[in-house]
């Protein structure tokens, strides 16, 4: 179910599950990552949290903006982009950047690891997880002794769709 409150891309049915499965609270994983930097859990950055949690696609800062501010006016763009820079160094976030240098935000609160495709025309990204990409990467850690934190895999070229409106108008 899609909440039209302004959020077209927003599902309000998974309250943050995935697979069924209830998270535990990533209010208080925020709140505890504020803290420590000595910031305040407020309102506004309660609703930055929930509105990328129930995103249901790679949400921009601008659609984030323009979303959240239909309902809060006082809500600035600075405090969005900032906001997600928080989320983004507390784990919650995850930044992907496009071609053309913009970016956009999924959650990974209790989320599997996957990679993307990211089309460089209309910006589609499509989630992808491969075992065998997996495998053969802790191969190669393994053979040069090399202790990876994190990896972030992104394959950019043209979706589908592009590749046919591409072929269609060279005919």
């Amino acid at each position: 179910m899609t909440k039209e409150k302004g959020y077209g891309i927003i599902d309000t049915e998974s309250q943050y599950h995935w697979n069924g499965i209830m998270k535990i609270e990533p209010e208080k994983v925020f709140q505890q990552a504020l803290e420590s930097r000595s910031l305040r859990y407020t309102k506004q950055r309660e609703e930055i949290l929930h509105y990328l949690l129930k995103a249901k696609k790679h949400v921009t800062p601008e659609e984030m903006y323009r979303d959240l501010n239909k309902e809060d006016p006082s809500l600035g763009r600075a405090t969005v982009f900032r906001t997600l820079n928080l989320l983004q160094e507390a784990g919650l976030a995850n930044k992907i950047q496009f071609a053309d240098g913009k970016s956009a935000y999924e959650h990974k609160f209790s989320r599997p690891h996957h990679d993307h495709m990211i089309c460089v025309e209309c910006r589609e990204v499509i989630e992808f997880s491969n075992p065998t990409i997996e495998r053969l990467q802790d191969q190669i850690t393994h053979q040069f002794e090399f202790k990876p934190l994190w990896h972030r895999h992104e394959i950019f070229g043209r979706c589908k769709r592009c590749q046919k409106q591409k072929n269609g108008k060279s005919k």
